[in-house]
């Protein structure tokens, strides 16, 4: 039971070693930080996939306030895959502080707490150990945009935890209890319990930057430093995903009328508008915010389907998304070089530069999109039979629609990369760092494999949410 909680263990020993490694040690020396930071990654997921291997899960701690399953296990991969990228695109940079590893693992913590919480109070401290660090990684570079994204994020961030702990409130005085499993509809206090519901619901969405609760994502990610942006494309997406499908699957299973038509209605808008918006934007950051916010649309379709369908799907485009935004920060951060801003301009000519970086560009755009032999088309494949095998044609009908107006802000990036270069525009060769060549090279190579042989991952995420009292 104990070995249960060892991917958690390895992080806080990783978060302790290197806190000790960054105070003993001179600025000069920052590199051991991140090297011990790495090597708590690595342990993690070595212990991950041994506990994922074992027979012996579920397991119930702490009263059944968490709850290691496998379900839980492929959200620790999929955030320990976020942590990895995030600390290689920023390895070793000054710009970010020394204290950028210790942060991004304690904000890691708090995204694995989210994958096994089973109770309120669980809950909440795997959100607040989420968000305070990317609060201080948001405002980490310097005084000007950083900062105003981080008090931005962090106003808006109270903000919504104090929507989810009045909601959550009010769910314990309407049930009694803290315990998803233990919640019983039949027996709640109704409006105590559809105010509590609703409330909690808004306070998780916000996380995921659903439609209407998103206007602070592209302000963030447009003044965040290029790895922490990444990390909140991509890790907080999971975590905040995992936590509400935790929620209303294991909480809210038998009364999907209390909440089905209101995630499918925001599924939709979500898609819709997010890719709307993404068309007109000339800042790459400010795009793939936008493109964060619609990619949540199509995870929530996940969740809206209420099915075992629907979990899996879900499950499987969290990672293709992931290997697609972590190769596409990639190339932002080569092309910015000492920037922490990329325009469409400043890929013109890319393929003149640099053909691989364009290629790569190619293939990551292109999953974004949803193009065969892509990871992403069949990540939206999934979640299309997964809404059709609801019953929900709405839903898979909004789903391309939104994919269908994507691709249009897909092709823009591509656009200026293959165009021919003016006498303005540097054609310098751009430098390639060891670190982020290494997430580039071995994203894209998931991306494509995950187009032509989706099968291994395909079979891992079936078992992960084999949540049998789903249709």
């Amino acid at each position: 039971m104990a070995f249960a909680l060892w991917p958690e263990y390895t992080i806080v020993l990783g978060i302790f070693a290197t806190m000790l490694a960054i105070m003993i040690g001179s600025r000069e020396r920052t590199i051991v930080g991140y090297w011990l930071a790495l090597a708590a990654l690595v342990a993690s997921a070595i212990v991950t996939t041994v506990d994922w291997s074992s027979r012996v899960l579920p397991v119930s701690l702490f009263h059944q306030g968490v709850t290691v399953d496998a379900f839980s296990l492929v959200v620790d991969g999929l955030v320990l895959l976020a942590a990895v990228g995030a600390l290689l695109i920023g390895w070793n940079d000054r710009r970010y502080g020394t204290d950028f590893p210790i942060l991004l693992l304690v904000a890691l913590l708090g995204m694995m707490v989210l994958g096994m919480a089973n109770n309120f109070i669980v809950l909440f401290l795997g959100i607040e150990l989420l968000s305070l660090p990317l609060y201080i990684l948001a405002a980490s570079h310097s005084p000007g945009v950083s900062g105003e994204a981080g008090l931005k994020y962090l106003l808006l961030g109270a903000f919504s935890s104090g929507i989810l702990l009045f909601g959550l409130a009010l769910l314990y005085g309407s049930s009694g209890t803290m315990v998803f499993t233990q919640l019983d509809p039949a027996t709640m206090i109704l409006p105590l319990a559809g105010a509590g519901l609703a409330l909690t619901v808004v306070g998780l969405v916000f996380k995921l930057g659903i439609v209407p609760f998103h206007m602070w994502v592209p302000d963030v990610y447009e003044g965040s430093p290029m790895p922490v942006t990444t990390y909140m494309a991509f890790g907080t997406k999971v975590g905040a995903a995992a936590i509400l499908l935790r929620f209303l699957f294991f909480g809210f299973s038998l009364s999907v009328d209390w909440w089905g038509p209101a995630i499918g209605y925001l599924a939709v808008l979500t898609m819709i508008v997010g890719n709307l918006l993404a068309l007109a934007q000339k800042d790459l950051k400010r795009l793939l915010a936008y493109s964060g916010i619609a990619n949540a649309g199509y995870v929530l379709v996940g969740i809206a389907s209420h099915n075992m369908s629907g979990a899996r799907a879900l499950l499987f485009y969290l990672l293709v998304y992931g290997l697609a935004i972590l190769a596409a920060f990639a190339i932002l951060t080569f092309v910015a070089g000492e920037r922490d801003s990329v325009s469409l301009n400043d890929l013109t000519g890319l393929v003149y530069r640099s053909p691989w970086l364009a290629a790569f560009l190619t293939i990551a755009m292109l999953s974004l999109a949803g193009i065969p032999l892509t990871g992403g088309f069949v990540g939206k494949f999934y979640l299309l039979q997964a809404a059709i095998y609801a019953g929900q044609p709405g839903l898979a009908i909004g789903l391309v629609v939104g994919a269908m107006v994507g691709l249009a802000a897909y092709v823009r990036p591509l656009q200026r990369a293959f165009a021919k270069p003016s006498g303005s525009e540097s054609i310098e060769p751009i430098r390639w760092p060891i670190a982020g060549a290494i997430v580039l090279i071995v994203c894209v190579a998931g991306t494509i494999g995950l187009g032509v042989y989706p099968g291994p991952v395909v079979h891992i995420v079936n078992h992960s949410a084999a949540f049998y009292w789903l249709k």
